[in-house]
């Protein structure tokens, strides 16, 4: 991984394996893990995020949202509109539950 030592790297795959073995496969929710493993919710979120894009690999699903990113970046699209179409590509073709933003409520 880019940017991260072997050591750091290898801590956080087993850390972030170990959120999202716990929050499919147990009743915790993601307030329970986040004091558990000492990191915020939204933290929590992320990882289980990510590792849902990635087939339960952290890193793999960090690749997939930055590729896909990106290539929505390469087609001049603005950054607003860039999101938009991410968290539709997710919720669409992972089933990946996004949060819901002011102006989606009725």
């Amino acid at each position: 991984m880019k940017g991260i030592d072997e050591s750091s790297a290898s801590f956080h795959r087993e850390r972030n394996s170990k959120i999202y073995y716990e929050y499919t496969s147990t009743k915790q929710t993601m307030e329970q893990l986040a004091d558990k493993y000492e990191i915020t919710k939204q933290r929590v979120w992320q990882i289980i995020r990510r590792c849902e894009l990635g087939s339960g690999d952290y890193y793999r699903g960090f690749e997939t949202y930055r590729d896909k990113q990106e290539s929505l970046k390469e087609l001049g699209l603005p950054q607003e509109q860039v999101h938009e179409v991410l968290r539709k590509w997710m919720s669409e073709k992972f089933d990946i539950k996004t949060i819901t933003l002011k102006n989606e409520r009725e």
